[in-house]
C-alpha cells in the first residue's frame, strides 16, 4: 500500500471503493510504462511509440469531455491512472469516465491512463485537452 498520508490519497479518499494505489513497485512499473508513451517535446503522446493519436480540446465543457471519452473507452477494462512515480491507481474504465472531471482537478497536473487490457492509452492535458491513442508496443 502507498504512503496513505500523501495528499492525493487523502484526496481521492471518497472514491476509496473504486480505486486501489499501487504499492512502491507497481507504481514505479506503471511510471515506466507511461514514460514510454509520453511526448519528450510537447504535453501529451508521443508520436513514435504511440498510433492514431486524437486529440479532444474541451475547455469547460464536461460533458463532451465525457461523452468522448465513453467512445474511447468502450467496455469495462481494468486501467491504471498514472500521476507521477509514486502516484498511480488501478480502477475501472467506467469508474473512470463518470468520474474523471473529480480526480483530474482542472488546472493543476498532467496524467496517463492506460489500459492492462488493451494497448489504449490516454493522455489528460492540464490545460483542458484529451489525448488518446494506442500503444504501438503492447505485451
Amino acid at each position: 500500500m502507498m504512503n496513505a498520508t500523501h495528499w492525493r490519497v487523502e484526496e481521492l479518499k471518497h472514491h476509496a471503493a473504486d480505486i486501489v494505489w499501487l504499492d512502491a513497485e507497481g507504481a514505479r512499473r506503471a511510471y515506466d510504462v507511461v514514460r514510454l508513451h509520453d511526448s519528450k517535446t510537447h504535453p501529451g503522446l508521443d508520436v513514435n511509440t504511440v498510433g492514431s493519436i486524437e486529440r479532444f480540446a474541451f475547455g469547460n465543457d464536461v460533458a463532451s469531455a465525457t461523452r468522448w471519452l465513453r467512445a474511447c473507452m468502450p467496455g469495462s477494462q481494468q486501467v491504471v491512472v498514472v500521476f507521477g512515480p509514486d502516484e498511480c491507481f488501478v480502477c475501472s474504465s467506467v469508474f473512470l469516465v463518470e468520474n474523471w472531471s473529480d480526480i483530474f482537478v482542472p488546472s493543476r497536473d498532467d496524467a496517463m491512463v492506460y489500459s492492462n487490457d488493451t494497448p489504449c492509452i490516454l493522455f489528460h492535458c492540464h490545460e483542458k485537452a484529451f489525448e488518446v491513442g494506442q500503444r504501438l508496443v503492447f505485451d
